[in-house]
């Protein structure tokens, strides 16, 4: 088989997973009620200024919208972040920590929870709103899930997502970036949208689409629900948000993953499975989580047009 033929197939198959996911946001569009929460940024922080002046975020970022200064700064990082799945999180989820641990050094690679927390403090330190958000898949047999940012645009008006890992975001048939529920929305009806790379040209969407669809089909997977840090601030908080569908149980989906987890550990991460084993009796012995109302995760960061 010609590699022509192989990249036609995985095609083929992206496109078939992706009507698999989206037809399950087709049947979960409505999220919880739950609680209103305030998403809480951190501007006021004296890491601010070092984060600055040492990896020159302002002669990075340029000028321009919130949007154009923070995909700047997607574009330089992206790059110089090697990725790598397993990381540990043995360093501190900081970005002065986590920049001075992993840039530019491919034998240091670092997953996209980390990779996020970069992108987001280097958009904080520059006045711009930005949060962590981590996208979760409706299997509780799935390994995976992934983390992204979303910054808000004053321009636009809206939130649009950027994702590290891949140095990328989604924009609709318009050229308009989207945010994580507008993805999720236009997968669920069906309706065009498609990955995009900083590096890619913005001239024929079809084509790009084409060209990422397993992209496509990536992204489709994990939107099924979210958790976000309440506090994007400089550093590592315990303050978690978590966005859920209407009769989504939150709880019996973390057990059944753990226990998936524990059953198919690769034989040289048998390690953590004792650790695992203690999170699983932890979490049978507490509630049910309490979901976070999804205008929570809508509503705008700015006040009285002030930031």
């Amino acid at each position: 088989m010609s590699k022509k033929e192989i990249q036609l197939l995985e095609k083929e198959y992206a496109e078939k997973e992706l009507d698999i996911y989206a037809g399950i946001l087709c049947n979960n569009v409505f999220f919880e009620t739950g609680n209103y929460e305030e998403i809480q940024y951190g501007f006021d922080c004296e890491e601010w200024k070092e984060l600055k002046e040492k990896y020159k975020l302002e002669d990075i970022a340029k000028t321009g919208s919130s949007f154009r200064k923070a995909k700047r700064l997607l574009q330089y990082f992206s790059p110089r972040l090697e990725h790598n799945s397993w990381y540990d999180n043995h360093i501190e989820c900081n970005a002065l920590a986590l920049l001075e641990y992993s840039l530019n050094n491919k034998e240091q690679g670092i997953n996209c929870l980390n990779k996020s927390k970069i992108l987001e403090e280097c958009c904080l330190a520059l006045h711009i709103y930005a949060r962590r958000v981590c996208l979760m898949p409706y299997s509780p047999y799935d390994f995976d899930n992934h983390v992204v940012v979303e910054i808000y645009d004053e321009k636009m008006k809206k939130w649009i997502m950027l994702d590290p890992s891949t140095n990328g975001y989604f924009v609709d048939q318009m050229k308009m970036p989207l945010s994580v529920l507008e993805m999720r929305d236009k997968f669920a009806k069906d309706e065009f949208l498609t990955f995009v790379s900083c590096k890619d040209s913005l001239k024929d969407l079809k084509k790009l689409r084409e060209k990422n669809m397993e992209y496509n089909a990536y992204f489709c997977k994990n939107l099924f629900y979210f958790n976000i840090d309440q506090d994007s601030v400089f550093g590592q908080t315990d303050r978690i948000l978590t966005f859920v569908p209407l009769h989504y149980q939150i709880k019996k989906q973390k057990i059944a993953n753990l226990k998936y987890r524990i059953h198919h550990l690769p034989k040289e991460y048998k390690g953590v499975e004792g650790e695992l084993e203690k999170k699983l009796e932890k979490l049978s012995q507490q509630k049910e989580e309490e979901p976070t109302s999804i205008e929570s995760m809508i509503k705008s960061p700015i006040r009285k047009g002030v930031k």
